[in-house]
């Protein structure tokens, strides 16, 4: 069986130009397309169970996040969720893609929801999965420590040293075959790139681009995540009341990776 790095490397790395930028993602698959979104210490790799297994029922694409693997950075240093849903909508316009199921990850979960709300005749159906919901009503040591930490960590640290530390929190199955991707990805994550998506985290927040009972939402915990702890995704659930929540058991932040079948399935009811 091959590991899941040899997996990912299936799905080679695909880059398109415009407005002046690169940006790079992995595809497979035809049909209904689905867009995926990574968090903030991640990438386009991690979503290789989905590339893999999904094919047959979607269009996929998995985007590498500005900054991140082979597509250019944002021009803005201090970048709202805006900024990454207006980047997004560049690359589909190119790629000729209108209409969207559109999957956000973490932070990518941040900018899923603005990218719904400035455009949601693009949108079929939206899916908020370990929602990092951001510190925008913070106090301002709160949003400054939050917006040095990933970026001081991976100068101090270097990627190999953020994925050992790291990677064992970011998944309840921590496997050796998990870790290795992890680290892989963390690998192809650019000090800009992080900065920026730090920044993001900080000083913008989910509650920004949501409204009550909003149309086609789909919120997804897992159960076992001690990062974006499921009881606080529920919190947001019920305050938008946003009634289709999924709860993915032995499942941890990155819960598409650590349970992609329960994970898959979500997606695969969408159709």
């Amino acid at each position: 069986m091959m590991s899941l790095i040899e997996q990912i490397a299936q799905f080679e790395r695909k880059t398109i130009c415009f407005d002046g930028v690169q940006h790079a993602y992995r595809e497979a698959g035809q049909g209904k397309t689905v867009v995926l979104l990574h968090g903030i210490s991640s990438g386009s790799a991690s979503w290789v169970k989905q590339l893999q297994d999904l094919s047959h029922d979607f269009h996929l694409i998995a985007w590498d996040a500005p900054g991140y693997g082979h597509s250019d950075a944002l021009g803005n240093t201090t970048p709202n969720a805006t900024d990454y849903a207006k980047r997004l909508k560049g690359m589909l316009d190119a790629l000729q893609i209108k209409r969207v199921i559109l999957v956000g990850h973490s932070l990518g979960a941040l900018q899923a929801a603005a990218f719904n709300a400035l455009y949601p005749e693009c949108v079929e159906a939206l899916v908020l999965a370990n929602v990092a919901q951001g510190y925008k009503n913070f106090d301002a040591q709160k949003q400054q420590e939050v917006f040095e930490k990933r970026p001081k960590m991976l100068q101090s640290l270097g990627a190999h040293g953020m994925a050992q530390s790291r990677g064992p929190h970011l998944v309840a199955q921590a496997s050796a075959e998990v870790l290795a991707l992890i680290e892989q990805v963390m690998h192809e994550i650019s000090l800009t790139g992080f900065t920026q998506a730090s920044y993001l985290l900080a000083y913008d927040a989910i509650h920004s681009y949501l409204t009550p009972k909003q149309a086609h939402t789909h919120i997804v915990m897992g159960m076992s995540d001690g990062i974006t702890p499921a009881q606080e995704i529920q919190k947001l659930a019920d305050t938008y009341q946003l009634e289709h929540c999924y709860c993915i058991e032995q499942a941890g932040h990155l819960s598409y990776l650590d349970q992609p079948q329960q994970f898959n399935q979500i997606l695969l009811s969408l159709r």
